[in-house]
């Protein structure tokens, strides 16, 4: 769950950039990164192995604490009308990615991507 927070920061800078660039260039990006989900599913997959191993146990939860009182700050400093722009995403990297994310849609990604996990690790009720 963490690594799903951490990763929130850096896509809403890189919605940011591409609000400063000519309409249209989101698209294209999100294009060339769908055409390289290969390789993204395996960094997908070592990002979080690695990280648990550099963090452990005992600082990932010191770590957690402090990823989710930036974005809360984030949160309260961002004005009402941000949380409806948005650009175009790879929307193949990920079940919650969708062609056209808002700022909104950032910030509930990681829950929902946990509730799938969850949902995959969870044994059936009998």
């Amino acid at each position: 769950m963490l690594f799903g927070y951490i990763l929130i920061r850096p896509l809403l800078v890189v919605m940011r950039g591409f609000g400063r660039l000519p309409q249209g260039a989101d698209r294209v990006f999100a294009r060339l990164l769908d055409s390289a989900a290969g390789p993204f599913d395996a960094v997908n997959y070592l990002g979080p192995v690695a990280g648990v191993r550099v963090y452990g146990r005992r600082r990932m939860g010191a770590k957690f604490d402090r990823v989710i009182a930036g974005l809360h700050h984030r949160l309260d400093a961002t004005p009402e009308a941000a949380f409806g722009r948005g650009m175009h995403y790879p929307a193949r990297w990920d079940p919650f990615f969708r062609d056209f994310m808002t700022v909104a849609d950032l910030y509930r990604y990681p829950a929902q991507h946990l509730d799938l996990h969850r949902g995959q690790l969870t044994l059936p009720d009998r």
